[in-house]
């Protein structure tokens, strides 16, 4: 019986380290660190860069776009961006930066 109950100790522990994981970042810092210098800080985008704006984007269109590109579809700037993204173990899901996106850019 301990060594069940320290078993299921340790998986929570694990699951509890991992959830804190994820939310290492805000979509704040995230956008901030890793998205402005191309999307820029009101999310007009850069011209220059090919980088599209976010306003005027609904929050499931911009959903949608973060997820062609976590499955590696068209998006190579895009693609190799999130993998920076990610090494820094900056996780994050397309449903939190699409509606951080959508309320930062077109709730004003």
């Amino acid at each position: 019986m301990k060594i069940k109950t320290n078993i299921l100790l340790i998986c929570f522990l694990l699951s509890s380290l991992s959830l804190n994981a994820k939310d290492k970042f805000t979509m704040d810092e995230i956008y901030n660190k890793m998205c402005i210098e191309c999307h820029s800080s009101d999310g007009s985008g850069n011209t220059e860069k090919l980088t599209p704006s976010m306003i005027g984007q609904t929050e499931d269109e911009i959903r949608d776009t973060l997820i062609e590109i976590e499955k590696d579809q068209g998006h190579i700037i895009m693609e190799h961006n999130r993998g920076e993204i990610l090494k820094k173990g900056m996780i994050y899901s397309a449903d939190k930066m699409a509606k951080y996106m959508f309320n930062r850019f077109n709730e004003k």
